[in-house]
């Protein structure tokens, strides 16, 4: 400690300070609710951020400093208060407006960078200029108190609210989460001090790779502080590569294995894995045994319905199936030839999430409504879940793109009054993969292809086609039907509330829920404000009110809404977040016409739940039962408990 280079004690107190007021920003509402654990979370990690760009930043400051002739008190105050009067004079000049280019977008974030180190680092100085003196420390620490509660105080507490919450005091989520102010700002302390402690062992692993690089190449290490810190990022991303890597390993097998309610092959010839299949049901991942074990019968189906029914097909092609897309392709293809899915009146191509998963509720509504008079297929390009699978996605896009080739070709060759209809489905990742194939916002290569209606549910930001199909509308306003057929609404509220002669013209449905932060979560919120938290008067439905855009504490408040944005409870139909169970056989019969009296749909979607729940109970006790006799009965217990926890829940 005796060779610590005095500079780096203002440049740390600025970070202290600059960490205390992103911990009071850290608690302002976002999408959805969060519980102690993820507002600890949060407070931690803005709080090691800003504390890290307050180091770095005012190191960089006091070096300025320190060149200048004059106390260095003196002069880091005169620095810091250019500083920050600039960064000031850049933030009036750029006030917060959505959409920005990207050089303004970067001025923008530089004007708040220099604002915020510019502002730490007066105090800090401040601070500095009474060290030794008496009651300096207590000064310092009321500072850092001040500045956690001005900063607080500035989220509008009480006035702020949750995109989720409702007027009348509810919340359109699964499970809204309760939070503990008290036990949150414990546990924030405790997350930031750990963030603090790793940066800490980052720069003592700097130093110490310094040391080694003067005696091997001479100087003192002070010269080689650039190549120790370029020495620990590398080892930081080894590191952390070595940790997705082995992550995604693990998870590629979990994906793989069948889970021990779906062992049994199907045996009717109309699905994947029957006997009479040409792709063996041992090849089978987790999420296609699951889709294909689900399948209606036609008895079922005409319980509902009360009308005669057929038994519906369901062909997947799991990644295992085959080496490569083309490969695959053909496979899937192949079982529609086999299943004679072309003598049917529809066709659906339903494109899984990065684990291979495929909504159940949207096949399950389809075989309903078609009265099993159709054909499912589904064709997966990975077994990780959607985060770990986006580098998949360009491979899944080319794979879907040559099914929809070779359906097209074989429609060409049926006359056109045998011709089945065709139908597309996606949600979350899979919106991405086959949104993707089309070009353009207008809705003529859909029908290029031969595809006769298609939703979307929970369409991912990034994806390229939805960003050009909603062009530069405006969010206040709800949008109009359009280009051609498509409509993309800002919230499910704006396609229920379409008058039905607009309701007829739609034909491609790109459905969202207001607070999915799916649609709204991008890498950009990290530097650029989103249309989706502009001025409150102009935010669209779903969207928190009374809340700012804060660089980091936007980012990873809305990557936490996506951690909790899906929690289901098995056999109980909701809408809000990503979930869109509740929503999907209406938005199915009215964009796909299938018709359905209002009893039959009620009937159906009163079914599908009671299905859930039974296979969620058909699920945890085929575990329990797999277990090694010796666990077996602890199993058990915990499958009974759990059973008892879902259906408490229902009443």
């Amino acid at each position: 400690m005796g060779n610590r280079i005095p500079e780096l004690d203002v440049s740390a107190r600025a970070g202290m300070l600059l960490a205390g007021f992103s911990s009071g920003r850290s608690n302002q509402p976002n999408l959805l609710t969060r519980s102690t654990a993820d507002q600890a979370l949060i407070t931690g990690v803005t709080a090691a951020s800003a504390y890290g760009i307050g180091v770095s930043g005012h190191s960089f400051l006091e070096s300025i400093a320190n060149r200048l002739p004059m106390n260095r008190v003196v002069s880091g105050l005169a620095v810091d208060a250019v500083v920050a009067s600039a960064g000031l004079a850049l933030m009036k000049a750029l006030p917060p407006q959505p959409q920005r280019s990207g050089k303004q977008a970067a001025l923008q974030l530089m004007a708040h960078a220099a604002t915020g180190v510019g502002t730490a680092g007066l105090a800090a100085n401040a601070l500095e200029s009474i060290r030794g003196r008496r009651g300096a420390r207590t000064a310092a620490t009321a500072a850092l108190a001040g500045v956690v509660i001005g900063s607080w105080a500035l989220t509008r507490p009480g006035r702020a609210k949750f995109g989720s919450r409702q007027a009348d005091g509810s919340y359109l989520e699964n499970t809204p989460k309760t939070l503990s102010t008290g036990k949150a700002a414990v546990f924030g302390l405790a997350a930031t001090g750990a963030l603090y402690g790793l940066s800490h062992a980052e720069s003592a692993g700097a130093t110490g790779i310094s040391h080694v690089a003067a005696k091997l190449l001479g100087g003192e290490p002070a010269d080689h502080r650039s190549l120790g810190r370029i020495g620990v990022t590398l080892l930081s991303a080894g590191g952390a590569w070595y940790a997705v890597a082995a992550v995604s390993s693990k998870l590629a097998t979990v994906g793989q294995d069948v889970e021990a309610a779906n062992e049994d092959r199907p045996t009717l010839p109309e699905i994947t894995g029957s006997p009479a299949s040409g792709i063996p049901w041992d090849i089978q991942s987790r999420e296609g045994t699951r889709w294909l074990s689900a399948t209606l019968t036609a008895s079922q189906i005409e319980a509902v319905m009360e009308e005669p029914s057929k038994q519906p097909i369901r062909v997947y092609a799991s990644l295992e199936s085959a080496d490569s897309e083309e490969e695959r392709a053909e496979l899937l293809l192949s079982e529609l030839d086999r299943t004679r899915a072309f003598e049917r009146s529809y066709i659906a191509l339903f494109s899984p999430t990065g684990s291979g998963y495929v909504n159940y509720v949207a096949t399950e509504s389809y075989e309903f409504l078609t009265r099993g008079d159709c054909a499912s297929a589904a064709i997966q390009y990975s077994v990780l879940p959607s985060p770990l699978s986006l580098t998949r996605t360009e491979e899944g896009t080319r794979q879907t793109r040559l099914v929809l080739d070779g359906i097209a070709e074989r429609l060409r060759e049926l006359p056109p009054s045998k011709r089945p209809k065709v139908f597309l489905f996606g949600e979350s990742l899979g919106c991405k993969v086959n949104q993707e194939v089309f070009t353009g916002a207008s809705d003529q290569s859909l029908r290029a292809l031969g595809i006769d209606g298609a939703l979307w549910v929970g369409t991912p930001s990034f994806t390229n086609w939805r960003q050009v199909v909603w062009e530069d509308r405006p969010q206040n306003e709800r949008p109009e039907v359009g280009p051609g057929a498509i409509y993309s609404p800002r919230a499910v509220p704006d396609w229920r509330d379409l008058p039905d002669s607009e309701r007829e013209r739609v034909r491609y449905l790109l459905l969202q829920n207001g607070a999915d932060p799916v649609p709204k979560f991008d890498a950009q919120l990290l530097w650029r404000e989103p249309n989706w938290l502009g001025p409150d008067e102009s935010r669209p439905p779903g969207a928190p009110q009374g809340t700012k855009w804060q660089p980091v504490t936007t980012f990873v408040t809305t990557l936490v809404d996506q951690i909790n944005a899906l929690a289901p409870t098995p056999g109980q139909f909701e809408y809000g977040g990503h979930d869109y169970r509740s929503v999907i056989p209406d938005a199915i019969a009215d964009v796909w016409r299938l018709p359905a009296t209002a009893q039959q749909r009620q009937r159906i979607f009163q079914v599908m739940e009671d299905r859930e729940l039974a296979s969620e109970i058909k699920r945890l006790m085929a575990e329990a039962e797999a277990k090694p006799e010796a666990e077996r009965a602890e199993a058990m217990a915990k499958a009974k408990a759990k059973v008892a926890e879902i259906e408490a829940k229902q009443t």
